[in-house]
């Protein structure tokens, strides 16, 4: 991707619009249960975002392949690492995936081919996704 493409310079804004948060909590109920908490702590530059319950944070189906959704993961986790920033999700208060400066692959850089995106647990990361896809019945 080249700098002045239209995507990176969406990330770098991303990036740099998250590296400005001061910190602080947001908790996010939906229909009177907790679904979603996102804690940023300036001090160490890392951002968790925590899905209590996934599945209440349903996210359409799109058609973007896999291997495009790693190229956006892979290039997003570089400009977190650019900017000094760790962005940790978690599911149920477990760690799935880390992106940015913090991450710290070991097998994971063998999928991802990324120093910048640490796959924490892949057991509590597959159940994210499934969870962030069901559908209602």
């Amino acid at each position: 991707m080249q700098d002045n493409d239209k995507g990176t310079q969406i990330l770098d804004w991303l990036a740099k619009s998250l590296k400005a948060v001061q910190g602080g909590m947001i908790s996010i109920d939906i229909e009177g249960q907790p679904a979603l908490k996102i804690d940023v702590n300036k001090e160490k530059d890392k951002i968790n975002i925590d899905f209590i319950q996934p599945s209440l944070l349903k996210v359409p189906e799109d058609e973007t392949g896999l291997f495009d959704k790693l190229k956006t993961a892979k290039e997003f986790a570089q400009r977190l690492t650019d900017n000094g920033l760790t962005l940790s999700f978690l599911r149920k208060g477990k760690e799935a995936i880390i992106l940015g400066l913090e991450a710290d692959p070991k097998l994971s850089k063998l999928v991802t081919r990324s120093d910048d995106i640490q796959v924490d647990s892949l057991r509590e990361s597959i159940k994210l996704g499934r969870e962030l896809k069901e559908v209602e019945d």
